[in-house]
C-alpha cells in the first residue's frame, strides 16, 4: 500500500506540473488505486497540493500529502505519464516496480533550443500573415520572436513571478514595434503585437481552468482563471505602459 500510495502522488505531481488537468489526474488516481484493489479511495487535488488517502483489504487506512511548486507545460513528459497510467492500470505489476517505472516514464527526449526556436518562428510567421500584417511585419515579428525567446528563457532562470515576467515580455515587444514602425522598417503596430501576444499568453492553462470549472472542480478552476485573469492583465499594462512612454511616435 506504501507503494501504490508512493507512486500514485508522485505520478499526480508530475502530471500536474507538466500540464495535466485535475480530471484526468484524479482518474488516474482512483484507477490505478483500485486496479490494486484499495477502497475507499479520496483524492483531492489543487494546481498546488495533492491529498491522497486510501484503505487496503486489511482494513488498514492510510494517506500521502504533496505541495506541487509552479512548474511549465512539457506535453512530451505528459503523453509518457499518460501512457504509463494506462499501462499500470492493465498490468499491474508488483508495486516495488512502480518507482522504478516512473522514473524511466519521466526520462523524455528533450528538444534543443534551436528546434523549439524554429518552432516559435514558423508559427510566429504564419499568425503574423494570418493577421493582416505585411512581409516587412513578419521579418520584425521573426526578430522579436528571437529576442522575446531569449528573455522569456534569462526571466525563468531566477523563477520571477509570471505577471512581472508577461509584463516585461510586452513591454519590450511593444517597445521594438513601435521603434520598428517609426524607422520605416514595418508596417502595422497592431499586427505585429497581436502576433507576438500569442507567444506569451498562458493559452493550455486556460483551457485546463475552463475544464476544471465543468468537471467539477469548480474552487481550481476559479483560482486558475483568476490566475490566468491576472498573467493577461500584465500582458495589457506592459503594452500600455511601452504605449504611454513611446507611442507618439506613431500613430495607432
Amino acid at each position: 500500500m506504501d507503494h501504490i500510495l508512493d507512486f500514485v502522488t508522485a505520478l499526480s505531481r508530475q502530471m500536474i506540473l507538466s500540464g495535466a488537468n485535475l480530471e484526468r489526474v484524479e482518474l488516474a488516481v482512483e484507477k490505478i488505486c483500485t486496479a490494486y484493489g484499495l477502497t475507499e479511495i479520496c483524492v483531492f487535488l489543487l494546481s498546488t497540493h495533492i491529498s491522497v488517502s486510501a484503505r487496503d483489504s486489511a482494513g488498514h487506512y492510510a494517506g500521502r500529502q504533496l505541495n506541487i511548486p509552479a512548474g511549465g507545460i512539457h506535453l512530451a513528459r505528459l503523453r509518457s505519464l499518460n501512457r504509463l497510467s494506462y499501462r499500470v492500470c492493465q498490468e499491474v505489476p508488483d508495486p516495488e516496480k512502480l518507482e522504478d517505472m516512473l522514473t524511466e516514464a519521466e526520462q523524455v527526449p528533450e528538444y534543443p533550443d534551436p528546434v523549439i526556436l524554429i518552432g516559435q518562428l514558423i508559427g510566429m510567421l504564419c499568425l503574423c500573415l494570418m493577421f493582416n500584417g505585411s512581409w516587412r511585419d513578419a521579418v520584425c515579428v521573426l526578430a522579436i520572436t528571437v529576442i522575446i525567446h531569449y528573455q522569456m528563457r534569462l526571466l525563468s532562470q531566477p523563477s520571477l513571478n509570471r505577471m512581472i515576467a508577461n509584463f516585461l515580455d510586452m513591454f519590450v515587444t511593444t517597445c521594438l514595434a513601435i521603434f520598428a514602425v517609426y524607422i520605416g522598417f514595418a508596417d502595422h503596430f497592431s499586427s505585429i503585437v497581436i502576433t507576438v501576444t500569442m507567444l506569451i499568453l498562458p493559452g493550455i492553462p486556460l483551457v485546463n481552468a475552463v475544464r476544471n470549472l465543468i468537471c467539477s472542480h469548480e474552487m481550481n478552476g476559479v483560482l486558475q482563471l483568476l490566475k490566468v485573469a491576472f498573467e493577461t492583465l500584465s500582458l495589457a499594462c506592459g503594452t500600455i505602459a511601452a504605449l504611454s512612454m513611446f507611442g507618439r511616435w506613431i500613430a495607432w
